[in-house]
């Protein structure tokens, strides 16, 4: 898999505030804590939320338990990564603190343009011909994505075409949006396609919660402050 984005993981500094959201059956719990170090490909080390943060933390804080952790690095105006791992353990001596598991790539989202989310999902785009497409979901926003087709046929101008966005999740449900292609650019192995989808912005946001981390910017940048 491509590590996309972790070198950005060297940029955070012990002590700095991260928001750790620990995901239960139910929902979700997040509570403020300290980075405190990493071990390249093994492990990232964070400070155990004290009790006043997190109340019986011990209830949700276990083996296993799939985190996403968000923090905010400094640099280029200014950026968000954040990346969902499970927990590994917990030490006790001669403190506590969590060992989540080293992650293979992270998101990265701009301070200065939270509209366009990067990412790198795999689906394909069907036209009314029946052509289809494979390639890459570049970014997605409230109102559509960039798709990065992969081809070495020809590409006709796609122009002002009615399409559909085909997106399959780890159960093997298909997600299918409708949209028209807005801009197209070619380059020498396909073609990189703005799409604007007629799905409402409560269905974009749904499909974000499906596939992609939220980056909680207004959280981050509070808690930078307490």
């Amino acid at each position: 898999m491509k590590r996309t984005n972790i070198d950005k993981l060297h940029q955070l500094t012990t002590g700095t505030m991260v928001d750790l959201e620990i995901l239960t059956l139910t929902g979700s719990k997040r509570v403020k804590t300290e980075f405190v170090g990493l071990l390249e490909d093994q492990f990232i080390i964070l400070n155990y939320p004290s009790a006043t943060r997190l109340p019986k933390a011990a209830d949700y804080l276990l083996d296993g338990v799939t985190v996403v952790v968000r923090a905010l690095i400094e640099g280029d105006g200014g950026q968000i990564i954040a990346f969902r791992q499970p927990l590994l353990t917990i030490s006790f001596r001669p403190t506590r603190l969590l060992f989540i598991s080293y992650p293979k790539q992270v998101q990265l989202f701009s301070l200065r343009s939270q509209t366009r989310i990067p990412t790198l999902l795999s689906a394909q785009l069907k036209l009314p011909n029946g052509q289809m497409f494979s390639g890459l979901i570049k970014d997605i926003s409230l109102t559509g994505v960039m798709f990065e087709i992969t081809s070495t046929q020809p590409i006709e101008n796609l122009k002002d075409t009615q399409c559909s966005v085909i997106i399959v999740n780890n159960n093997k449900k298909k997600n299918n949006f409708e949209g028209i292609i807005r801009s197209v650019k070619l380059h020498s192995s396909g073609a990189r396609c703005g799409i604007k989808l007629s799905a409402n912005k409560d269905q974009m946001k749904s499909l974000m919660r499906e596939y992609f981390i939220d980056p909680s910017v207004l959280d981050l940048e509070t808690s930078e402050n307490t």
